[in-house]
């Protein structure tokens, strides 16, 4: 069962392709995304059993290390990370936005998960470098405390890594904006 996703970010995407490859033909777990980011880098996120990601991970850690811009290990996934990764979700009661935005696809998908696992907030989406330059972004609904709340909570990591772009609350907003970012 699937209860736990990991994700790397190489400097190099020869060796984020090799990556892919070690990692399928290592461990038993299955790749949800690998592509190329900008500018030049490459990203895989895999999931499976939580042993199955460990070993993944280290399997990763100890043959591409010189490589690896950020990694992270996600345990005890809630079901709505798997659907945020791929695409956007829908919003049931429209409320207060929050937004973060990263460096790295490891430090968004942490930041993502810790904000969903604070309060009582919706995963909206996890757009990861796709179109945007390089960086990633992850949009969460709910009221304004738990919104805040999960914000402050979501950037932790990325801000101790260095790797925190900006954040945003956004406490009323209009129903213009739902209808362009969604």
């Amino acid at each position: 069962m699937e209860r736990s996703i990991g994700i790397v970010e190489f400097r190099s995407i020869a060796m984020g392709i090799g990556a892919v490859d070690t990692i399928v033909k290592t461990s038993d777990v299955r790749i949800l995304d690998a592509r190329t980011l900008c500018p030049g880098k490459y990203y895989i996120i895999y999931a499976g059993s939580v042993s199955a990601v460990k070993s993944a991970s280290q399997v990763v850690a100890s043959e591409y290390k010189d490589f690896i811009i950020d990694h992270g290990e996600l345990s005890n996934v809630y079901p709505e990370m798997f659907y945020a990764v791929s695409q956007t979700s829908e919003i049931k009661n429209p409320g207060a936005i929050g937004i973060i935005e990263t460096l790295t696809s490891p430090s968004i998908l942490i930041a993502a998960d810790t904000a969903i696992k604070t309060t009582d907030v919706e995963l909206v989406e996890i757009r990861i470098a796709r179109a945007l330059g390089g960086k990633n972004i992850c949009i969460i609904n709910g009221d304004v405390s738990s919104v805040n709340e999960s914000i402050s909570a979501g950037i932790q990591y990325p801000q101790k890594k260095g790797f925190l772009v900006d954040w945003q609350v956004i406490p009323s907003p209009h129903e213009d904006l739902y209808r362009v970012i969604f």
